[in-house]
């Protein structure tokens, strides 16, 4: 009897274990950037069901590009995870501190929300350019590498020099004898 209530008592604690709470969460390249550039806002939902997303209304922003939507599933040792991603370039419209607004999605039944977030904008007179760091996805290279991440000749560039001018070169006739 004892060991009955042992059993029941483990498998209770491993699925509960292992049963995952559905988030949703906004992750952004920058929260500052230079006027004239961009930034990407990523709206996440891990570990479940997504229904009814919707955006927020990006009034200060331009929408350069998206929504582009990626998903995943795993499965690693018996437990699987997935997730769902809504992500969209935008560019400030104008200089000063702004808010990309709230986002829901319905998980389950239940309605998620993200919280609100702050945007610096600052004045760019020199026109420097930044490109916001992509998030890297799981592929065969993160496991066993990149075979040219590491090797310097791929990281380092060659100062070009410009081609001088040369006389054609006289092109010889061959005869057959």
């Amino acid at each position: 009897m004892m060991r009955i209530l042992l059993f029941i008592l483990c498998t209770y604690f491993s699925f509960s274990i292992s049963a995952q709470e559905p988030t949703f969460s906004l992750n952004v390249s920058t929260d500052s950037i230079l006027m004239g550039n961009y930034l990407i806002a990523t709206f996440s939902i891990e570990n479940g069901d997504a229904k009814n997303f919707e955006a927020p209304n990006f009034e200060d922003f331009n929408i350069v590009g998206g929504p582009n939507q990626s998903s995943s599933i795993s499965i690693v040792n018996g437990v699987s995870s997935q997730s769902l991603s809504y992500s969209y370039y935008l560019e400030p419209k104008e200089e000063g501190i702004f808010y990309i607004e709230p986002a829901s999605v319905e998980i389950d039944g239940n309605f998620l929300e993200t919280s609100p977030y702050e945007i610096r904008v600052a004045p760019n007179p020199e026109g420097i350019i930044q490109r916001p760091e992509q998030q890297k996805s799981r592929t065969f290279d993160s496991f066993f590498g990149d075979p040219f991440s590491e090797d310097p000749f791929f990281q380092r560039k060659v100062p070009q020099k410009p081609k001088e001018k040369t006389k054609p070169k006289k092109k010889r006739k061959y005869y057959k004898i």
